[in-house]
């Protein structure tokens, strides 16, 4: 693989604290990692369910099934969930949204460094923030913090550890809100080759586009200018996501290549100087996890399936 800035999902795209005896809320620089979690290194976090938990639909409710619960409704569940129920969607937005906190210092310590605090971005039907709450781990040779619960900002506790102007602060993904936006004044760059030329990529295509490369070719080319015309149409169309390989914020263009009124795929276009370069593709679900990251998509073509969608 090239050094390009290829998009993932950012389930696959791991990556580490650099040591467990950090100061809370303090920047750190991150390493890729085939299997470290920051959060897990940061806090034991008691009872999770595991993996094998998630895909048989067995075990107890754990802290993420809680927040679920808490956090305004929302499917959680995603586009290719193998079982209801598993929050999947959930548990990978958590998970980043503390790595990015961790990684901008908005990781707040109470005042007697008992406890600290992070802000999930999250909030209950009545717009009350959640944040995650734990106290100082005891227990020698183990993570520095121990996970307490979710905390709503109302709560005594909580309010006694963070008044105010000590609460954590979301946290952010550019310094350029334009980032968010596509510009349909600028040029867009699709590098159709190396998006065909790569096996995986294609293997997201429909079956029959799967068999026919040249017929692939034909239908991506014409589904990029669909997704042109409908972005300028609609802003709304292009929907911001998070690479946290390369910590940018990229956008997520709609690719209809069977049926008009059907997206199959998500171009992932970059900024590149004066342009736009379109260079992978990912499958809606794959688009939906990135894209949720940032915000619940505001868009009328990437939303998790409904129950009689879901495989």
């Amino acid at each position: 693989m090239t050094n390009e800035n290829h998009p993932a999902d950012p389930t696959r795209v791991k990556q580490r604290i650099g040591g467990t005896t950090s100061l809370p809320g303090a920047p750190v620089s991150r390493q890729p990692s085939p299997s470290d979690n920051a959060l897990y290194e940061y806090a034991h976090m008691r009872y999770v369910r595991s993996n094998a938990n998630l895909r048989e639909g067995t075990g107890e409710p754990d802290l993420f099934d809680h927040l679920a619960n808490l956090a305004e409704p929302e499917n959680w569940n995603g586009r290719e969930a193998t079982t209801p129920g598993s929050n999947r969607i959930l548990r990978n937005y958590i998970r980043w949204t503390f790595e990015r906190a961790h990684q901008q210092g908005k990781i707040s310590t109470s005042t007697d460094g008992a406890h600290s605090a992070f802000n999930t971005g999250l909030a209950t039907a009545r717009q009350e923030t959640i944040y995650g709450l734990f106290r100082r781990n005891d227990r020698t040779g183990s993570q520095p913090w121990v996970f307490v619960d979710w905390r709503l900002e109302s709560k005594r506790d909580f309010m006694e550890h963070f008044p105010p102007s000590q609460r954590p602060e979301f946290v952010t993904y550019t310094e350029n809100p334009a980032d968010y936006i596509y510009d349909w004044r600028r040029e867009l760059v699709v590098s159709v080759d190396h998006i065909l030329d790569d096996q995986g990529n294609l293997a997201r295509f429909p079956i029959p586009l799967q068999e026919s490369p040249h017929l692939a070719r034909m239908a991506l080319t014409g589904a990029v200018d669909g997704a042109k015309d409908r972005v300028r149409r609609n802003y709304k169309a292009a929907v911001p996501m998070w690479y946290p390989a390369q910590d940018t914020v990229q956008l997520l263009l709609p690719l209809s290549l069977l049926d008009a009124a059907v997206v199959d795929l998500a171009l992932v276009v970059s900024r590149q100087g004066e342009f736009y370069r379109g260079h992978t593709v990912l499958t809606t679900a794959m688009a939906y996890n990135n894209a949720r990251l940032l915000a619940r998509p505001d868009s009328d073509w990437l939303r998790p399936a409904t129950e009689d969608e879901a495989p």
